[in-house]
C-alpha cells in the first residue's frame, strides 16, 4: 500500500445496500416501483423533523408508517396491514450492490479500518454484510440509536470517532449529499458515491472524493500521499 490508511465510515441503507427488492415489492402489492423512493424519502424527512424537535426517531417505526401513509388510499391487491407487511418483509432481504464485496474487501486488505455508521439498528447492517460474506471485513458496526441524533447531526460523526479511537485520517463515506455534508460539517473527509453520475447539489459543502464504485475509492485512497 502506497496510500495514508484511513478509517472509512460507511453509510448502509442505499449506499452498501440495493433497494431495489423494496421496489419490486410496492409494484407486486398493486403499487408503482417509484414508491419505494417516496416511502425511504418520506422516513428520512419524518425522522430529520422528528430529530430537529428534540424528539426520539424510531426507525422501525418510521419505516413501517411511512409505508403506511404511501400505501394508503391506493389500489391494492391486499390489504393495507398486509401490503406494509411484505414491503417491510422485502426491506429485510435486501442485498449488498454489485461493486459492495471486491470494494470492500480491496479496502480491507489494504489497511485501512472500516466500520459502518447508520441511522438504523445494527442488526441491519450485520444482516445484510453477513449474507453478503463481508462482515469479516468491518471492524465494528456502529449506529447513532442510544448515542446521538440522528445523522445529519454533527454529534453524530463526533461521537463515532470518539468511539472508535480514531486518530489519522476518516471519511464518512455516502451516496447521500446530506450525509457527506453533515460529516463535513464535523470535520471528517467525505468520499461521494454517485453510482448514478447525478450532479451534486451546490448548496452542500462538496466531498473530498468522488467516486462511481467502492473499489474505485479503495484505488484512490490507495494512490494518495
Amino acid at each position: 500500500m502506497t496510500g495514508t490508511r484511513a478509517t472509512l465510515f460507511f453509510d448502509v441503507n442505499e449506499t452498501l445496500s440495493d433497494l431495489s427488492t423494496v421496489a419490486d415489492a410496492f409494484e407486486s402489492v398493486g403499487g408503482d416501483r417509484s414508491l419505494a423512493t417516496v416511502w425511504f424519502a418520506t422516513l428520512l424527512r419524518d425522522a430529520f423533523a422528528l430529530t430537529t424537535a428534540g424528539s426520539e426517531a424510531s426507525f422501525p417505526e418510521l419505516a413501517r408508517n411511512s409505508a403506511r401513509g404511501v400505501l394508503g388510499g391506493r389500489d391494492l391487491d391486499r390489504g393495507l396491514d398486509d401490503a406494509v407487511d411484505a414491503v417491510l418483509e422485502s426491506f429485510s432481504h435486501v442485498d449488498v450492490h454489485s461493486d459492495v464485496v471486491e470494494g470492500i474487501r480491496a479496502l480491507r486488505e489494504a489497511g485501512h479500518r472500516l466500520f459502518t455508521l447508520s441511522n438504523g439498528p445494527t442488526a441491519t447492517a450485520e444482516r445484510l454484510l453477513g449474507d453478503a460474506g463481508v462482515l469479516i471485513a468491518f471492524d465494528e458496526l456502529l449506529t447513532v440509536e442510544g448515542h446521538t441524533p440522528w445523522k445529519p447531526a454533527p454529534a453524530a460523526y463526533l461521537d463515532a470517532v470518539a468511539r472508535t479511537s480514531t486518530t489519522g485520517p476518516a471519511y464518512l463515506v455516502a451516496v447521500h449529499a446530506w450525509d457527506i455534508h453533515g460529516a463535513a460539517q464535523a470535520g471528517l473527509s467525505t468520499a461521494w458515491l454517485n453510482r448514478t453520475g447525478s450532479p451534486y447539489p451546490a448548496h452542500f459543502t462538496p466531498p473530498t472524493i468522488t467516486v462511481a464504485t467502492i473499489g474505485e475509492l479503495a484505488r484512490q485512497l490507495d494512490e494518495a500521499p
